[in-house]
């Protein structure tokens, strides 16, 4: 707080005591005035006025080295200096300290149980669509009409990627437990990517391009890198259009880093959506177009990617195509 400040908020703090103590030094100036020369009046006036400069000049120290510790003892419950007269006042603030910690720890106790009570349920469910996924292969060889079965394939795989986006969201609250930073070749992280997501190009009739020199080595973590690639190709599959086009990956290097772009030739993005499309259920026109759209899987991505260090952008031009770039160190 500074002095000016302070010093205001002594004279209102202590106004009724300057007040009392003006009235008594005027009371005492007038009988001076009455039993000595008028002229004699100045000496008790300066003296008066002298005192109450010390007095102001302490009780704004005093006012200070509280207000001091009283931001200490915010901060800290475990604040043990010696409280003279505020004994109470600070007294109350370690009550209220204590009552908050013990709200959080139970608050943290019954989130982490959630949590954990959460993410048993996703495993279960998860062994509930492998046991589909099994019934429907076998459905599929005995029967000639399977538009049902087709149905069911694609539904269960919907259940899938949106319970192992839970499991994802989980990880990420304890995500040093489970980062592990190494060099990685980024044409084998793209490969690696690109044969997951095999069954949606030929689907879609969308093939990908790698042109990335085997060279390039970047530091990472390969599960969760490929993790962003898997949403950022589906994302590119989903949106383009176009049967019998491309999805390219290629590598712009710079200084200490490389700069894997993924490009698609589809509808592409809204001037007006990019710049929200990193948000939490965001679709934009293309979702809403597009009941397929979730408006996580970017989300997610940018999440993993400032749990990573690693830089994303996105360039669009809507009816030409999509751009993502993601930005790895090289060198550590």
């Amino acid at each position: 707080m500074c002095l000016t400040k302070l010093v205001i908020m002594v004279l209102k703090k202590e106004k009724t005591a300057i007040i009392i103590y003006l009235l008594n030094t005027g009371v005492l100036v007038s009988f001076y005035y009455l039993i000595f020369d008028s002229r004699e009046i100045i000496y008790p006036i300066t003296v008066s006025l002298f005192f109450l400069m010390i007095y102001i000049i302490y009780k704004t120290i005093e006012y200070n080295n509280f207000y001091i510790r009283l931001g200490e003892a915010k901060k800290s419950p475990n604040y043990k200096e010696k409280f003279d007269n505020n004994v109470e006042v600070f007294d109350a603030i370690n009550e209220i300290h204590d009552s908050y910690i013990n709200k959080f720890y139970k608050m943290k106790n019954r989130i982490k149980e959630r949590d954990t009570l959460m993410a048993q349920w996703v495993h279960n469910m998860k062994t509930s669509i492998t046991v589909i996924d099994l019934a429907c292969e076998k459905g599929l060889k005995e029967l000639e009409n399977s538009d049902f079965i087709d149905d069911i394939i694609e539904e269960n795989k919907k259940l899938q990627d949106n319970l192992e986006e839970t499991l994802n969201l989980f990880r990420l609250d304890e995500f040093a437990k489970d980062y592990i930073p190494e060099k990685v070749n980024l044409r084998e992280l793209v490969n690696s990517a690109v044969n997951n997501k095999k069954r949606e190009f030929i689907y879609s009739k969308v093939f990908p391009k790698v042109i990335i020199d085997e060279k390039y080595n970047i530091y990472t973590d390969k599960k969760w890198s490929k993790y962003m690639l898997e949403q950022i190709i589906a994302n590119a599959i989903k949106y383009s259009e176009k049967e019998n086009s491309y999805v390219t990956f290629s590598v712009v290097e710079e200084y200490n880093y490389i700069t894997l772009c993924v490009e698609d030739k589809g509808i592409g993005i809204r001037k007006e959506d990019i710049s929200r499309v990193f948000q939490a259920f965001f679709t934009g026109t293309n979702g809403r177009n597009n009941k397929k759209s979730s408006g996580i899987g970017l989300y997610m991505v940018k999440l993993v990617s400032d749990e990573l260090g690693h830089k994303i952008h996105i360039k669009s031009k809507l009816g030409e195509g999509t751009i993502v770039e993601i930005s790895y160190l090289s060198k550590l």
